[in-house]
């Protein structure tokens, strides 16, 4: 299977962090690597942190690249546990392809158990920011990074 991490675009100020929207650099950031990694996202199923600003990204990418569905998923907050998200995606039925849009600390430490095994390593994830990963099976340190994609990497 698998597992496309995608970091929400450049966000600004809101009262609460739940609110912050993407800027207009963030919509053009998310475009552009959307485009750029259509043919992964195929017929991904896509799940969302309820976030604004991670929803309005799997909005651009929704307009960039053809996704099987788009699910929110509470699991994949800032904040949240790793080794949940890990267990989550280790009972989910076989699906080829699966697009999380999320955040930081969250996917960073998300891409350190997956593939070091625990989750205090460190793997840069500016705003619109893309790791794609495969793993026959989702266990701590088991996963293949296949590649990261930037969009400040991007012309």
């Amino acid at each position: 299977m698998r597992l496309i991490l995608f970091r929400h675009g450049e966000a600004g100020m809101a009262p609460r962090d739940f609110d912050r929207c993407l800027t207009d650099a963030g919509i053009a950031d998310v475009r552009k690597v959307a485009c750029h990694i259509a043919d992964y996202l195929s017929g991904a199923v896509t799940y969302v942190s309820p976030y604004v600003r991670a929803r309005q990204t799997c909005t651009e990418i929704q307009k960039n690249a053809e996704l099987k569905s788009c699910h929110e998923l509470g699991l994949i907050t800032p904040d949240e546990d790793p080794a949940q998200v890990l267990q989550w995606l280790s009972e989910m039925k076989e699906t080829s392809t699966v697009l999380l849009v999320t955040h930081q600390p969250l996917v960073s430490r998300l891409i350190s158990l997956l593939l070091d095994g625990d989750e205090t390593g460190f793997y840069p994830m500016a705003t619109a920011s893309v790791t794609v990963v495969q793993a026959d099976i989702w266990a701590a340190g088991l996963a293949r990074l296949e590649t990261v994609i930037h969009a400040d990497d991007l012309e």
